[in-house]
C-alpha cells in the first residue's frame, strides 16, 4: 500500500513541476474622455484558479489544467466624475502551461468596472517578438 502512495505522490510531483513559464502584457489601455489628458491605472495580474500568491513566475498549474487563465486586477479614474473604480478583465485566451505567451491587449476602460471577459487583441505562443503595434 506503501508503494501506491509513492508512486502517487510522485506523478503528482513530477506532473506539476515544470520549467518557468514566462507571460508578458503589452498594454494600450484608451481613455476616451475629451477633458482627461492624465489618468491613474494600477494592474496586478493573477491566474484564475489560483488560491496562493508567487511572487515573479510560475513553473505549473494544477494536474489536468488547460492552462493558465490570466486575469487583471485593475483600478482607474478614467470616469466621467473622476472616482476611482475597479475593473476584473479575465483573458479568454489561455496559455498552455509549459510555454511563454506574449499577449497585446487594447481595450478602452472609459467609465468600465465590474467584471468582463477580454480577447486579446494578439497573442504570441513561444515567441516574444515585438507587436508591430507596440513600441
Amino acid at each position: 500500500m506503501r508503494g501506491i502512495h509513492c508512486v502517487f505522490l510522485l506523478l503528482v510531483f513530477f506532473s506539476t513541476v515544470q520549467s518557468w513559464d514566462h507571460f508578458q502584457f503589452d498594454i494600450t489601455f484608451l481613455c476616451e474622455l475629451n477633458d482627461r489628458t492624465k489618468y491613474n491605472v494600477k494592474i496586478e495580474w493573477w491566474e484564475k484558479d489560483t488560491i496562493f500568491t508567487m511572487a515573479g513566475a510560475m513553473n505549473g498549474d494544477e494536474i489536468f489544467s488547460a492552462g493558465y487563465k490570466p486575469v487583471a486586477y485593475i483600478s482607474h479614474d478614467c470616469t466621467s466624475d473622476r472616482k476611482r473604480v475597479d475593473l476584473v478583465l479575465t483573458l479568454t485566451r489561455l496559455c498552455e502551461i509549459g510555454h511563454t505567451c506574449h499577449y497585446r491587449i487594447i481595450t478602452d476602460i472609459t467609465n468600465k468596472w465590474g467584471r468582463e471577459d477580454l480577447a486579446p487583441t494578439d497573442f504570441h505562443h513561444d515567441n516574444m517578438d515585438q507587436f508591430p503595434d507596440f513600441p
